[in-house]
């Protein structure tokens, strides 16, 4: 019977020191290559198109321990994140999330789970609305979104229409000045 934990940061710049951190402070045993770590993978993404997830997965067995810092570690997305922790305990393995405790058949761990599961959906709908809110406002206050322009347009159009002028098509035009078709046409307009 062996203790698995599985950690996840959504992006490259953090860190699964605190998670594991958390894991050790609880009591909980985990040998080095029994930990399986995510980074940069959003928790969007199902538990089982996880490339460590699907180790894990394969590796763990009946009366083994999956351990999980929070429950969003998970996944973030209610559906994945029950039918992830069902297909486990359905296994005989024990999940046990930190804030929340042992997750095994039991009706009140069955709607404890529902519970925060479906919180954690709606905590990332909320940032998903907000940061949609806060493009829109920067986008109505002049402010230019995306990725900064690689050359002047004024520049780039006047090396484009010497090239049309020496017979160049659309698309030579494009590879000559190292851009998209589509880019060199919304700045032909």
């Amino acid at each position: 019977m062996a203790t698995f934990a599985y950690l996840r940061v959504s992006t490259q710049d953090q860190t699964t020191e605190q998670q594991l951190a958390a894991i050790e402070q609880a009591g909980y045993k985990v040998g080095d290559r029994l930990i399986y770590i995510e980074r940069g993978v959003s928790g969007k993404i199902p538990a089982m198109q996880r490339d460590q997830f699907k180790q894990l997965s394969t590796q763990i067995a009946h009366g083994d321990s999956l351990v999980v810092a929070k429950l969003d570690r998970l996944g973030r997305d209610t559906r994945d994140v029950i039918a992830t922790i069902e297909t486990l305990i359905d296994r005989g393995i024990t999940v046990v999330v930190l804030n929340m405790g042992k997750l095994d058949n039991t009706p009140t761990s069955r709607l404890t789970l529902t519970m925060l599961a479906a919180i954690s959906q709606f905590e990332r709908e909320l940032i998903g609305e907000r940061t949609k809110e806060a493009l829109a406002i920067k986008k109505a206050n002049g402010v230019q979104l995306g990725r900064p322009m690689k050359i002047n347009d004024a520049d780039l159009k006047a090396k484009a229409v010497e090239l049309f002028a020496a017979g160049g098509s659309w698309r030579k035009t494009a590879a000559a000045l190292n851009i998209s078709l589509s880019t060199l046409q919304r700045l032909m307009k």
